[in-house]
């Protein structure tokens, strides 16, 4: 399976995983500011978030490589590799 995110949909990602973290967890006010300052930081068009979008694909496809079976064909026969 090929996964691969734009920068549009990796913004949308970090704006859903960042306003959870905020809502959700007990930080200090500091803490939080930590995180919006981050936030802003990788904003459509940074470009923090384009370098941000290949790590993110990157570990997004390496999770799914480690975790998923591959089927091969060899000599007409269909073997199953797990990993």
């Amino acid at each position: 399976m090929n996964v691969v995110l734009n920068t549009d949909e990796t913004n949308v990602v970090l704006g859903l995983v960042t306003s959870q973290i905020l809502d959700h967890l007990d930080l200090s006010p500091e803490g939080k500011e930590l995180i919006r300052g981050w936030r802003r930081d990788h904003n459509i068009g940074s470009t923090r978030l384009n370098d941000f979008a290949v790590d993110l694909n990157e570990a997004v496809g390496n999770f799914i490589d480690d975790n998923t079976r591959r089927m091969i064909r060899q000599r007409g026969k269909i073997k199953t590799l797990e990993r």
